[in-house]
């Protein structure tokens, strides 16, 4: 018996992941901000066309103060627009409350990044404070104004990028619910009319297969989204011992797989559908036992699983297991799993394709 899966534990690891910050990647671009920014002020400074290397140092430690607690606050301020997005409903506001903390927290990064990097500068060549530090400070103040338009504008485009991967997330895993209930109910139905038949015929045959059906519903509504193929196999011969009890002909069952497939983790609920489909096409066959072969095996970080069939009287790709399986791989891995099916001759066969892991796929 399975667990039900932690929600609140993953949701809490999605929530770290997403909230820590890059601060390599933040301070690769402040920078190199600061590199492009140094001709400029060493054209413009006290020092005016010196290429002295006392001079540059000078510039150079002056833009490593003045943009060091930009660097400090940008967590802060990308938490402003995380707590303040645009494209919400209500831009207008939302502009407005940040412009507003912007009149407060430039003149503040302003004042401590100058005088930061006057003194950080002197280091090089020590001078005195001048006299117009004040409107030397005012003036930077002007100037930091786009710097706090592009840090707010990077942070509102990483909190739309957040908001829109998971917003895909949550869709896909409605989407991939949505058509593993589709499944569920379509297996029960299928399940209690045959076994509504079969009490006209041998009501003890009936009983047997209203037990078995129980305890299928129990393992299916206790698993998890994602087990080990062991356990999918596991439930896949059980829901194949219902049929035995349904069906008139007896269905055999071959199975091959390499050691390291039992291991692979696959979505709960894969092959019960195909099996189903299996089943009923094996059925109709002209032999006298049906045999579905099952075939697992890793190969080039894939995870390729083989179901083959006599097809008998039932057309291929009949039924809403085989589309509705297709889409849900659809929804899960993307474009990094493929569902293939084919009438080989008298046979009818299946072809999985998924990404090799031992873990759940990543969102």
């Amino acid at each position: 018996m399975t667990s039900q899966p932690d929600t609140r534990s993953s949701s809490n690891a999605a929530d770290t992941h997403a909230t820590a910050f890059p601060w390599r990647a933040v301070s690769a671009g402040w920078l190199l901000l600061i590199l492009v920014t140094l001709p400029a002020v060493q054209l413009t400074g006290p020092s005016a066309g010196s290429l002295a290397p006392v001079e540059l140092m000078r510039s150079l430690l002056f833009l490593l103060g003045i943009y060091s607690p930009w660097l400090l606050a940008t967590p802060g301020l990308w938490r402003l627009c995380a707590r303040w997005p645009l494209g919400m409903g209500s831009d207008a506001r939302a502009a407005g409350k940040l412009l507003a903390a912007g009149i407060g927290i430039i003149p503040a990064l302003s004042l401590m990044g100058w005088m930061f990097g006057y003194y950080l500068s002197q280091l090089a060549l020590p001078r005195a404070l001048p006299d117009s530090w004040l409107h030397a400070v005012v003036a930077t103040s002007l100037f930091a104004l786009p710097t706090y338009v592009a840090v707010i504008g990077i942070g509102q485009a990483l909190t739309y990028i957040r908001r829109y991967r998971r917003r895909g997330e949550l869709l896909a895993q409605a989407r991939e619910q949505a058509l593993r209930a589709r499944l569920n109910h379509h297996f029960l139905f299928n399940a209690l009319n045959a076994i509504g038949a079969l009490g006209y015929r041998d009501a003890e045959r009936a009983d047997a297969a209203l037990a078995q059906l129980g305890e299928l519903l129990r393992n299916l509504l206790q698993s998890e989204p994602f087990v080990a193929l062991r356990e999918e196999v596991a439930q896949t011969m059980a829901f194949i011992e219902l049929q035995r009890l349904l069906q008139q002909q007896p269905v055999q069952v071959q199975l091959q797989a390499s050691a390291d497939a039992w291991d692979a983790r696959v979505p709960s609920l894969l092959l019960q559908p195909l099996i189903e489909n299996a089943v009923r096409f094996a059925s109709t066959s002209d032999t006298d036992e049906a045999t579905i072969n099952l075939q697992f095996e890793s190969r080039d970080g894939l995870l390729h699983l083989q179901i083959r069939n006599p097809l008998g009287d039932a057309a291929g790709g009949m039924g809403i297991g085989l589309q509705a399986s297709r889409e849900r791989l659809q929804a899960i891995y993307g474009e990094r799993a493929t569902l293939h099916a084919q009438c080989d001759g008298a046979h009818f066969q299946v072809n999985i394709q998924l990404p090799l892991a031992s873990g759940e796929p990543a969102a």
